[in-house]
């Protein structure tokens, strides 16, 4: 059975280095820039609009962080995610967290 395993980790050079140590040992992944609903609504700098709207939101700077999406067999995930227990520093050395669930369906190449 595949997973999808989720991890959403602050940007920061370790994270890079995490993504290159995965990448390293033959793990792939589609990877996005992020930005927690929290930096969304409360930019320091303006008051929030009584109505938020998507040019209000892209008009924003965002803190990112860094989502990545793993499709992982059963046999695998586990050590996927202790590499990122291990290079994060079970999420003190790197803020962030994963989630997993199991996949009804799953059909590609990668």
């Amino acid at each position: 059975m595949k997973h999808l395993l989720i991890v959403t980790l602050e940007n920061t050079d370790d994270t890079a280095r995490l993504l290159y140590d995965l990448s390293f040992k033959g793990y792939n992944a589609t990877v996005y820039s992020t930005t927690s609903l929290k930096h969304v609504l409360h930019d320091e700098n303006e008051d929030i609009p009584t109505i938020l709207t998507l040019s209000h939101l892209l008009s924003h700077r965002f803190v990112n962080n860094t989502t990545i999406f793993f499709v992982l067999d059963e046999t695998t995930i586990e050590d996927v995610k202790n590499l990122i227990r291990k290079d994060t520093d079970n999420f003190r050395k790197v803020k962030g967290g994963m989630w997993a669930a199991p996949l009804e369906f799953y059909e590609g190449s990668f």
